[in-house]
């Protein structure tokens, strides 16, 4: 592995980006001394025999750390390596019926350092997640952190192998959200004893349509509630009816419960042509039931619609739990009041079994949400990107300024809140502060300004002091803003504080800008020179859109070119075809796709604006494309907003007329601003280029 990285007694060690993965032996306290030492030295074996434990062995990319009952490995060079070594340890576990093992699998900072015999070892919280991951799980599980299952989800074939398993509580009441790996070959598909509920699924959408299904050969899986009333009678009547309808039935209650068991389900729910769930009240509220759903929803997300979903519900109309209704809301549902309806429901289910394929089939009773402003915390069509990873990534570290930075409406304030989401979660303290809430009066002066963001901070944090409380004429409005922050926030609270600071782009305009600027920047560079500070438990997190050189005069007084920058980009055409699943698949073939993305150029809002006018007004797409770009079209109040404020600025204007006309803009300070609105992309005004379609269309006609 080479020579140990050692480091000075008094010099702290950086973070590095490591991919942990976690194993230990199931039972191992119940084994004899003997029995332990021959099952440790088995489990030593067949983890170096791994290819991917050689390899990166060999690229000196791998800490190897024992932990009495299992192992630590600790990778640094790849992302796929941790579950790539889990599954090859799983898959010779398996083929050689030996002793059951847990894994769990987590991306996060640790220190690399020398322990106390000088040879290389790892700390920090990479290491702690990773192993409150694994613990989660019981035998045959390969479970993998929110955060690693993000990188995960960014490359389809791993994508398909994950699921969604919810929240855990572990030790010291921590909530850990999880994934599931099962490949099919090697994991465990069943939710872990620990678990509080299983999450809705993860999308994958696809372009096929369903074949029908033959009614003599076709497979159907009934999930139900176990002993729940009138289910059992109605199962029973459709198991004889489609078994006389030469169909296969698959119904779980002729297993014996055990792993095979559960691996049994996932295989019959998967290969399915059918799935019919039973959804009465009792049902609703199974957590078994909730979870074989998931694994048919994906399944029927990767098999082009295959198995098709079927609910019935059992003399029952009211709302089903979020995760159910992630899953179910979007079909069509026949309902059953009676056995007097029995005979009506097997014919339209097998009705439903056979019938063609069909655009509009399963898309009833879709919910949508209205968009505009912030995306809900538990919204279905929050869309995660890259620069996601990154910004979460940097709050799980605590760094000391994150920077998030994008075009208007691309979805810095539900990044934001998700970062501070997160961090609650972490169990340290909240803040936020939206300037665009200050009013004329907090902004005309620094003191006014640094007294309502006090106020906001007390208020939130529920302080007794107040600003105004401590504010002493004598002293600058910097020292007594500092003073406050650091006496009467940071040492009364005593634990770590993040600070979400959204739209600050309004203070760019204000007279003391820099010296505010100045003051966020002096934390950090305080919190550098003195870790144990009141100021190392300080992060801030800064979300703008305006280019900041272009207003403040001297950066390095500033916190802009400090601290972790996240910057966000409009989607890609992968990520609206991922957001077109989620809403019905509203656009049906490419050819619709490629123009939608061309109009809209994956402008956040305006994607999803779209894909909502699409599936709620049931819109066909040449309609669409015709009006999008008019006065009288979806867009149209966004667009006339921009005219108005074009028509304010004669410089913008005519620097929208010469892009219009020559193709150009001269003047770098106007692209940046025009960039920062939003309504350009490029790299410099060289390379300026309309962000969308539907803004050169409509500039053009408005303008020239």
């Amino acid at each position: 592995m080479g020579e140990p990285i050692l480091f000075d007694a008094n010099e702290l060690p950086k973070p590095v980006m490591a991919h942990v993965l976690f194993v230990d032996v199931v039972g191992y306290s119940k084994l004899t001394s003997d029995q332990q030492t021959q099952t440790l030295h088995k489990l030593q074996h067949v983890v170096k025999s791994s290819p991917e434990y050689g390899r990166a062995e060999a690229a000196h990319q791998l800490i190897r750390n024992p932990t009495g009952d299992g192992m630590a490995l600790v990778f640094f060079d790849d992302v796929f390596a941790a579950v790539r070594c889990a599954a090859e340890i799983a898959l010779r576990l398996r083929d050689a019926g030996a002793f059951g093992v847990r894994m769990g699998v987590h991306s996060g900072p640790v220190y690399r350092m020398a322990d106390i015999n000088g040879k290389e070892n790892v700390a920090g919280g990479g290491i702690n997640i990773a192993q409150r991951v694994m613990d989660c799980g019981d035998s045959g599980h390969i479970l993998v952190s929110d955060t690693h299952a993000q990188f995960l989800s960014e490359f389809a074939p791993w994508k398909s192998q994950l699921s969604d398993f919810g929240t855990a509580r572990v030790k010291h009441g921590v909530k850990v959200h999880l994934f599931n790996f099962y490949d099919g070959k090697v994991g465990n598909p069943a939710l872990p004893s620990r678990m509080e509920a299983a999450s809705s699924r993860q999308p994958a959408g696809s372009e096929a349509a369903p074949h029908p299904a033959s009614e003599t050969s076709a497979v159907v899986a009934f999930l139900y509630k176990h002993g729940a009333k009138p289910d059992a009678e109605l199962l029973a009547f459709l198991e004889n009816d489609f078994g006389r309808r030469g169909c296969r039935i698959f119904i779980d209650r002729h297993l014996k419960v055990g792993v095979d068991w559960a691996r049994e389900i996932q295989r019959a729910i998967s290969t399915a042509d059918a799935v019919v769930p039973l959804l009465s009240p009792a049902a609703a509220g199974s957590e078994m039931l909730a979870f074989e759903m998931q694994i048919a929803d994906e399944s029927s997300q990767r098999n082009n619609g295959r198995p098709r979903i079927l609910p019935v519900r059992v003399n029952w109309e009211g709302p089903l739990p979020n995760q159910l209704a992630a899953l179910l809301d979007r079909y069509q549902y026949a309902l059953w009041r009676g056995p007097e309806d029995n005979e009506s429901i097997a014919s339209e289910l097998a009705a439903a079994l056979t019938a063609p394929p069909s655009s509009s089939a399963g898309v009833r009773n879709l919910r949508l949400e209205t968009p505009g402003g912030a995306v809900p915390l538990n919204s279905a069509f929050y869309l995660a990107r890259p620069a996601d990873l990154e910004f979460l990534t940097a709050i799980e570290r605590r760094d000391s300024i994150v920077l998030v930075q994008g075009a208007r409406q691309i979805g810095k304030t539900s990044l934001l809140s998700r970062g501070l989401q997160q961090a609650r979660g972490m169990g340290v303290k909240v803040v936020f502060s939206d300037f665009q809430k200050l009013n004329k009066a907090n902004l005309e002066s620094l003191e006014s300004f640094y007294m309502a963001l006090g106020a906001a901070i007390a208020d939130q944090l529920e302080l007794e002091t107040s600003p105004e409380n401590v504010w002493r004429a004598q002293r600058g409005p910097n020292e007594n803003f500092e003073r406050y922050l650091r006496r009467e926030v940071l040492e009364k609270i005593a634990t770590p504080l993040v600070w979400g600071l959204d739209e600050v782009d309004r203070l760019f305009l204000c007279s003391f800008a820099s010296e505010a600027f100045g003051l966020f920047r002096s934390w950090h560079n305080a919190r550098a020179l003195d870790p144990v500070s009141p100021w190392s438990r300080l992060t801030q997190v800064i979300a703008y859109a305006t280019e900041a050189h272009l207003f403040i005069t001297d950066l390095n007084q500033s916190p802009f070119n400090v601290g972790t920058h996240v910057k966000l980009d409009d989607f890609t055409p992968d990520q609206v075809a991922d957001l077109n699943a989620r809403h019905g698949k509203p656009l049906r073939n490419q050819d619709e796709l490629d123009v939608f993305n061309w109009l809209l150029g994956g402008q956040p809002y305006l994607v999803r604006r779209g894909l909502h006018e699409l599936a709620s007004r049931g819109l066909p797409f040449d309609a669409f494309e015709k009006k999008a770009a008019s006065d009288e079209g979806p867009f149209s109040d966004h667009l006339r907003r921009f005219l108005v404020l074009l028509a304010r600025d004669r410089q913008l204007l005519e620097a929208m007329r010469g892009l219009l006309t020559a193709h150009d803009i001269p003047e770098p300070k106007l692209f940046h601003r025009l960039r920062s609105a939003g309504i350009l992309k490029g790299d410099s005004p060289s390379d300026a280029q309309f962000r969308c379609g539907i803004y050169e269309t409509y500039f053009g006609r408005h303008l020239l």
